[in-house]
């Protein structure tokens, strides 16, 4: 008996690890079958709010585009010696305003003076001697009037005075040379501008033709920019444009186009003279013109933001399409092709029907088939 039941409770003791397993075993299933449950009953997530925005088709775009240019003088020059010569003064310096005809510099002079001089002389020396010419052939004429003297010894006496004219004349002309080569001696300012540079001073001998100082006209400046043909072919002169320069913005009247393309830039170059009304432009500045253009073709414009990148290089929208016996909308994306790019919008155009709402910012938390709803104080019109 005792042994009987000594094997029993052995029995009995291996068998409880089992138990407890096939016990731990049927609560997991339980366990996993309750879950599988709930989640069947769960309901569908909440749609989730998104910025969007109603399109509104139109016609065609007004574009504002923005061309550089640079401003310059109307005149700048390296004026210069016409002969070479010891410089002996220069009378300006860089930065100073001159007047038409200011002296700006002058060569060593005493060597042109003192040929001027004997040269004067000579002249002085040659009227002299016409007079006493003129004198005597007068008095000839008188004799020879009386038959006093024969009309060959006439003759002689008006040659010399003919002779004694030439001499005066060839004399002054002598004079007048080097009076003009004196002239050439000074600088003198061809019209009102502003010293640039100075690149010779006192004591250096100026060869003909070198620069000395550099003038720029202040006064009249000009704007050069090159646009594409068809905007300087829709341009007459005369029209105005506004120009932004650093110190604000001013006003330019097209004066002339070149009506001839260049072909490194492919662009026709225009000149713009400035009106004087607005900000003062400086010459060598930078600057750009605002022109408007009308693009006629019919789109619409969204924001940058809204633009995903698709298949092949194209781009897309993301459209919401209402869901039957919902309030909710699903993201759906609609092939668009760029019009125009700006700077924050994009013109474009693909199968979207006027008052659709497109999704505003497509970001990485937005994907197809998403369901969505548009957000309050979103701008839906």
């Amino acid at each position: 008996m005792i042994a009987k039941k000594l094997g029993f409770d052995e029995m009995t003791n291996a068998r409880l690890p089992f138990i407890a397993l096939t016990l731990l075993g049927f609560i997991l299933i339980a366990a996993i079958s309750w879950r599988a449950n709930a989640v069947d009953e769960a309901p569908d997530a909440s749609p989730v709010p998104v910025p969007i925005l109603r399109v509104q088709m139109q016609d065609h775009l007004e574009i504002s585009s923005t061309w550089p240019g640079t401003i310059s003088a109307r005149r700048q020059s390296h004026l210069g010696f016409e002969r070479s010569g010891l410089i002996k003064r220069v009378y300006v310096d860089t930065g100073d305003f001159v007047k038409k005809g200011d002296r700006l510099a002058s060569l060593n002079t005493n060597a042109q003076r003192a040929d001027l001089a004997a040269a004067k002389a000579i002249s002085a020396q040659s009227q002299a001697a016409l007079n006493i010419s003129a004198a005597t052939a007068k008095r000839q004429q008188s004799l020879a009037n009386s038959g006093h003297i024969s009309s060959q010894r006439l003759e002689e006496f008006l040659a010399n005075q003919a002779s004694a004219d030439a001499a005066l004349g060839a004399a002054n002309a002598q004079a007048n040379a080097i009076s003009a080569r004196l002239s050439l001696s000074h600088i003198f300012a061809p019209y009102d501008g502003t010293i640039t540079a100075r690149h010779m001073d006192e004591g250096t001998i100026a060869g003909p033709g070198a620069a000395v100082l550099e003038l720029v006209e202040s006064e009249h400046l000009e704007l050069k920019i090159g646009l594409p043909v068809k905007i300087a072919s829709s341009l007459t002169p005369g029209d105005l444009v506004q120009v932004v320069i650093g110190q604000g913005v001013t006003q330019a009247k097209l004066r002339r186009s070149t009506n001839v393309v260049n072909p490194v830039t492919q662009t026709v170059d225009t000149i713009f003279d400035f009106t004087g009304k607005g900000a003062k432009p400086v010459s060598g500045q930078s600057a750009r013109i605002q022109l408007q253009d009308q693009l006629l073709q019919r789109g619409f414009l969204v924001p940058i933001s809204a633009l995903r990148e698709g298949n092949r290089g194209l781009w897309s929208l993301y459209t919401l399409l209402p869901q039957k016996n919902d309030q909710a909308y699903i993201l759906s994306p609609v092939p668009v092709e760029i019009i125009h790019a700006g700077e924050r919008d994009v013109f474009v155009r693909g199968p979207i029907k006027n008052g659709s709402m497109v999704l505003r910012a497509a970001g990485q938390n937005t994907s197809v088939g998403m369901r969505v709803r548009p957000m309050n104080g979103t701008n839906n019109e």
